[in-house]
């Protein structure tokens, strides 16, 4: 096995794993959103919609058990293999996941990610929370799987992105439908050329980890703690070439115990305007939320630091919040229907992609939570055993 490198770009072909459809009532009913973005309503529906969606891997419950709550979904997944439910691609491919939801078309390749702690090409733009890290590593070591591939981007337009699209124009491998109305195609790249075509254009090139951070940081932990495993120097990841398939960018939104209107207004520090209700068309700004009532907070001097930054560098400090206590919600609706007199919803607006790639080239990283970029690769599709 080669040493994880940051020196080139690298993303492997590997036999995936996928679902057998005469095993399961569809396709598309065994999948799941990615675990961060799981609201319990939906982990009910989809708890229901078929016995082995795969919900009952990736959010391991009961967590009195402690590490123990992880040996669940492993016995679980050995008995789907076992039985013949998911199956192993016969031959090593790179594979092109499409999904279209409405107007928005995730495109791009998935493959094995090779791995750069050095951080030179694969670029992460957000801290971490270690409490995730930890659960995703505990997932990732009791399965011996990664289920969940991570979202990264790249500019490109060149050899790569034309293998993606000549695949796309032949017979599908793989079709699902899923709950949420979006339409599912996956082809595979299997012919030795091509494959290393596409190697040779991708090490010239950086990607960002568009979504994805605490696997992406779990797959690092598992390279350092067992460096001499083979396949523990690539983790599962889909490549998107931005420029030819953009992804959209989305804030996450904050639940702030402890905040009041009466302390953002009282306690906002100067540099910042705090403006009465919820004020459309204002760049770059925050806006309060008590339950009853709005204020909008901006910024006076003008900036090119993402807001999310300046929320949790400047803000939050200011008013006396505990950012340990926050909660996050990529739906302002999840976020508004719990403020209420003791804790605040905090609504942003999204960064721009030229800041978000600003602070990743410089080695500079957001707070955590601070985008959300879609769409995300559905899991249950494709998925990777390291054994």
């Amino acid at each position: 096995m080669s040493e994880a490198t940051g020196s080139v770009l690298r993303l492997d072909p590997l036999r995936a794993w996928r679902f057998v459809a005469g095993k399961v009532s569809a396709l598309g009913a065994v999948t799941s959103p990615p675990y961060d973005v799981l609201e319990p309503a939906l982990v009910r529906r989809l708890n229901d919609s078929d016995l082995h969606n795969m919900v009952r891997l990736i959010l391991p419950r009961d967590p009195d058990l402690g590490s123990g709550r992880y040996d669940e979904p492993a016995r679980r997944l050995v008995g789907w293999q076992r039985d013949g439910i998911v199956i192993q691609d016969r031959r090593p491919a790179l594979y092109v996941y499409e999904q279209q939801f409405g107007g928005a078309t995730l495109c791009g390749l998935v493959g094995s990610l090779g791995l750069d702690p050095a951080r030179q090409v694969v670029l992460p733009h957000e801290n971490v929370m270690q409490h995730w890290v930890d659960d995703r590593f505990e997932l990732m070591e009791a399965t011996d799987a990664d289920l969940e591939p991570i979202l990264l981007a790249y500019g490109g337009g060149g050899t790569a992105s034309d293998a993606v699209d000549e695949a796309r124009a032949g017979v599908p491998w793989l079709v699902a439908d899923t709950e949420d109305g979006a339409h599912h195609r996956i082809w595979r790249i299997e012919d030795p050329e091509k494959l290393a075509a596409i190697a040779a254009e991708l090490a010239n090139r950086e990607a960002l980890i568009a979504d994805g951070h605490h696997r992406y940081a779990a797959y690092l932990e598992r390279s350092r703690r067992s460096p001499q495993r083979a396949g523990t120097d690539t983790g599962l990841a889909m490549l998107v070439d931005n420029e030819r398939h953009p992804l959209t960018l989305d804030p996450i939104h904050r639940v702030v115990p402890g905040l009041t209107l009466d302390v953002v207004k009282a306690r906002t520090p100067d540099g910042w305007e705090v403006l009465p209700g919820r004020v459309e068309g204002v760049p770059d700004r925050i806006a309060v939320f008590d339950g009853t009532s709005w204020v909008t907070v901006r910024s006076t001097q003008g900036q090119v630091t993402p807001t999310v930054s300046l929320l949790h560098e400047e803000l939050l400090p200011a008013w006396g919040i505990a950012v340990d206590d926050i909660s996050f919600h990529h739906a302002l609706s999840d976020a508004t229907a719990l403020a209420g007199p003791t804790q605040a919803a905090v609504e942003l607006v999204a960064p721009r992609m030229d800041q978000v790639l600003r602070s990743a080239l410089r080695g500079a990283v957001l707070p955590q939570k601070a985008t959300s970029f879609g769409p995300k690769p559905r899991v249950g599709l494709l998925f990777r055993m390291l054994t």
